[in-house]
């Protein structure tokens, strides 16, 4: 009788301990699967947010004027213009390496 009973508690044990790392991995899985979700809706939302404030900012009368006269170069009457050239650089003018101290030298005392 004690030996039955030994089987069928070990049996019992296993089975819920099956069933509770099942259900652990399980709700590993989802928790893994909302956090996800949860970072791609916040990156959608912060995208909409952007996407809006682009069209938003594309539609507005004063933002299109302002690209336009940029872009042909225009000014208002009231407006003044400076216009201020492109920096181009500047070469460097290139110095000779000196020749070795022995040679000058050799230069100085065979010229004479």
């Amino acid at each position: 009788m004690s030996l039955i009973r030994k089987i069928i508690f070990i049996t019992l044990v296993l089975f819920l301990l099956f069933s509770f790392s099942r259900s652990f991995f399980d709700y590993k899985k989802n928790t893994q699967f909302y956090t996800d979700f949860k970072n791609q809706y916040f990156a959608e939302k912060k995208k909409n947010l952007e996407l809006k404030t682009q069209f938003l900012k594309k539609n507005d009368p004063h933002e299109v004027e302002k690209n336009i006269r940029n872009k042909l170069n225009l000014s208002r009457p009231e407006e003044k213009t400076i216009l201020i050239p492109d920096i181009s650089p500047t070469p460097v003018p290139l110095t000779p390496t000196p020749a070795p101290v022995y040679l000058q030298w050799w230069e100085i005392f065979m010229k004479k």
